[in-house]
């Protein structure tokens, strides 16, 4: 918020991402899980190395994004300009993509990310939410900003800063502002204090956690800073098919059902038992019924560190730990049971306030219908049940 121009009106859709008008939420999220060498085993180790490597290249990754969205966004205003309808008649869409380039180029706003947390921490048999965990991310999460921040300042060297970077403002912040930047300042060396003065930086911010769902999914990971859901569940899709549907919500939606056991149980089985195949393995932990399921979870490196029983508020005090050294926010829900009291709930915020978070959400268990449960809910509705004729409602008109 130090530049004119990209004050912050709102955010993305999650949360992750303060924006200003016209600008873009660009995404891209390195897999903590593979970073740790020996997983699973006592001479387990996060490779730090390898961590700042794959930092900079994600950066410079996003940075590459920036320029296809630019060629992308002037194709749209070449193919308007040359649209057959009067000037008059393309003009509100002409501005409106310009001023959207405008924001592109002159900010080259990055969101470099992660997954995987959770499964890290299991594989170096660190409890989520212990004081260790809470080192250990911080860590983390300060190499990947200071690797994202040197590489920005070696692409302005090679490509030029952004195109609004002002060095009077970078290096003239006031009291109480910027404070980002003067923690990254302090964690440089001087070499790269040196290019950012003379060159300065390619983009204007770097950071954010997003909650990365349908990555998490693909990679079968723990998604985001988030510890596992669980270590099986029950997952629901949309079916139109009765013979199929084991659940009707509230408005007449029908939902299959099948168990997912999370991939982390899996691969800790198979290291702790190689003399089976990784099939053999998968096969066996499937074929687990709900007991034989929590006396094997209770056995693994998972235990106490999944989001219906880590601790909360330390949860609450990895944000925090991480939002140190993030210029953007972090997408976060604190996943309580349906039983917490008002008082855990305000401890929860005070605990994200005190901290130093930007933003947090908290979600109690069956407060809403959803699609991941942890165990059988016995609800049904007749899809057949008469419906009103009309429904309250207010109307905004804007």
């Amino acid at each position: 918020d130090i530049y004119p121009g990209y004050q912050t009106v709102s955010t993305n859709p999650c949360g992750e991402i303060p924006l200003t008008p016209n600008d873009s939420c660009r995404l891209i999220s390195i897999n903590l899980k593979s970073i740790v060498k020996n997983p699973y085993t006592d001479s387990a180790y996060v490779d730090f190395d390898l961590l700042k490597k794959v930092s900079s290249t994600a950066q410079r990754i996003m940075d590459n994004v920036i320029d296809l969205e630019a060629e992308h966004i002037q194709r749209i205003l070449d193919k308007i300009e040359s649209d057959p309808e009067d000037n008059d008649t393309k003009k509100v869409e002409i501005d409106l993509w310009r001023k959207i380039l405008d924001k592109t180029l002159g900010g080259r706003r990055t969101g470099v990310g992660i997954t995987g947390l959770g499964d890290l921490l299991a594989e170096m048999g660190i409890v989520y939410g212990s004081e260790e965990s809470i080192e250990l991310v911080e860590s983390i999460q300060k190499t990947i900003a200071i690797s994202c921040y040197e590489e920005s300042i070696f692409m302005a060297k090679e490509r030029g800063a952004f195109k609004d970077y002002d060095e009077s403002i970078e290096y003239s912040i006031s009291e109480g502002n910027g404070l980002f930047l003067k923690r990254i300042r302090k964690s440089l060396s001087e070499d790269v204090l040196d290019s950012w003065s003379k060159f300065g930086r390619r983009n204007i911010a770097c950071l954010t956690i997003a909650p990365t769902g349908t990555v998490s999914l693909m990679t079968q990971t723990t998604s985001g800073i988030e510890p596992a859901f669980s270590m099986w569940y029950r997952r629901r899709r949309k079916t139109s098919d009765k013979s199929k549907a084991v659940f009707t919500d509230s408005v007449g939606d029908m939902y299959e059902e099948y168990v997912v056991v999370h991939k982390g149980l899996v691969d800790w089985y198979y290291v702790n038992n190689n003399n089976l195949s990784y099939e053999d393995c998968k096969k066996y932990v499937y074929g687990l019924d709900d007991k034989g399921l929590t006396e094997l979870y209770e056995k693994s490196p998972y235990y106490k560190s999944t989001a219906q029983d880590i601790n909360w508020v330390n949860k609450v005090k990895i944000q925090g730990a991480m939002q140190k050294w993030i210029d953007h926010s972090i997408s976060c829900t604190v996943n309580v049971p349906e039983n917490t009291s008002v008082d855990t709930v305000s401890e929860i915020y005070l605990t994200g306030y005190e901290t130093g978070c930007k933003g947090l959400t908290i979600y109690r268990d069956k407060s809403r219908d959803g699609v991941l449960i942890t165990s059988p809910v016995k609800k049904e509705l007749d899809p057949n049940r008469p419906r009103p004729e009309s429904l309250s409602a207010k109307v905004y008109r804007f």
